[in-house]
């Protein structure tokens, strides 16, 4: 199930999730986890991890065949369920005060 799908239009200020491939996230250096890191992070395996990865795009790779990055606050909203900050966060807004919520969780401010 695509994330879109969990959010009832029309909800007050809910905003809805894009398509994950249609956004590239902007990841800030101290916010990269492996996807190993990721895992030990959410108790998930790699594999689910991976899985979250592609549906939610919550990670870059910055040149062919090199590792996955992972948003270490992407992540956060994902475990969360909190679609409206992961929706800030892609749409480049980090002075909202939920992405600001997620950098002092991660002890990232």
């Amino acid at each position: 199930m695509n994330a879109a799908n969990l959010i009832e239009p029309g909800e007050g200020n809910v905003i809805a999730l894009v398509d994950a491939s249609a956004v590239r996230l902007h990841i800030l250096p101290d916010e990269v986890m492996t996807i190993a890191e990721a895992s030990a992070h959410a108790g998930k395996s790699t594999k689910t991890i991976r899985r979250w990865c592609e549906q939610f795009g919550i990670a870059r790779q910055v040149r062919k065949n090199s590792p996955l990055q992972v948003s270490r606050i992407a992540l956060d909203m994902v475990i969360h369920g909190d679609w409206p900050a992961l929706e800030r966060l892609k749409a480049g807004d980090r002075g909202h005060r939920l992405i600001g919520f997620y950098r002092t969780l991660a002890d990232l401010d």
